[in-house]
């Protein structure tokens, strides 16, 4: 009876936990606190099948975790360290466990998040949204994400422009961290965007070329 109540149990909390991750972001930090602790035990109550279910809810969860280590609510901050370890430990993601440490750089997050291209564009589209956080420090945690993912995907990034559409409204935010950083990403990526367009152009050139000789 006990077994069947713990199967039931861990259907449950794969529904329960598609519909906590959008509190993260709530406007209330008690809220955000609450839907994180219930995140993470919901993650370590799923069992059998389910886990499959809960792994795809449990990757969606990491990128939002990982920001609001930093959030300057520190019970939120912390909350969301613990349910990032229970996620890394439930995905076997060794790596991921090491943003969890305060001292982490972001040349973990490079290794831990962004090495694959696939999980890399996803997490990309993911952060987007955190540029209009309230808060100034997850602002540009997003901004110093997606700087790092944008130069790991290099000249393969095929949303470059709409993300340097997305931060050219930080230039003129209302901290000068932000500012600052917005500015300096956009140039790098800017500098990355003319050296895609004139990779472009001479490969379009020399196919030009190519075509003209077999005439």
């Amino acid at each position: 009876m006990r077994h069947l109540e713990r199967k039931e149990a861990s259907a449950i909390a794969v529904q329960l936990a598609e519909k906590l991750l959008p509190l993260f972001d709530a406007e209330s930090s008690r809220l955000q606190e609450v839907s994180i602790s219930l995140f993470r035990d919901l993650v370590e109550a799923v069992v059998g099948k389910d886990r499959r279910s809960m792994k795809k809810e449990v990757q969606r969860g990491v990128l939002p975790l990982f920001f609001h280590t930093q959030d300057r609510t520190d019970s939120v901050s912390e909350a969301s360290r613990e349910a990032l370890f229970a996620a890394a430990d439930f995905l076997k993601w060794k790596e991921l466990k090491a943003l969890v440490e305060p001292q982490q750089t972001w040349r973990t997050v490079e290794r831990s998040l962004v090495w694959d291209r696939r999980r890399a564009e996803e997490y990309m589209e993911q952060s987007l949204p955190y540029l209009n956080n309230a808060q100034a420090i997850l602002r540009e945690a997003a901004i110093r994400f997606i700087g790092i993912t944008a130069r790991r995907l290099g000249n393969r990034n095929e949303k470059l422009q709409d993300i340097c559409d997305a931060l050219l409204p930080l230039v003129n935010d209302a901290d000068p961290s932000v500012q600052s950083l917005a500015a300096q990403t956009l140039l790098i990526l800017g500098t990355q965007r003319k050296q895609s367009a004139s990779r472009w152009s001479l490969r379009t050139l020399c196919c030009w070329l190519w075509r003209g000789r077999e005439r």
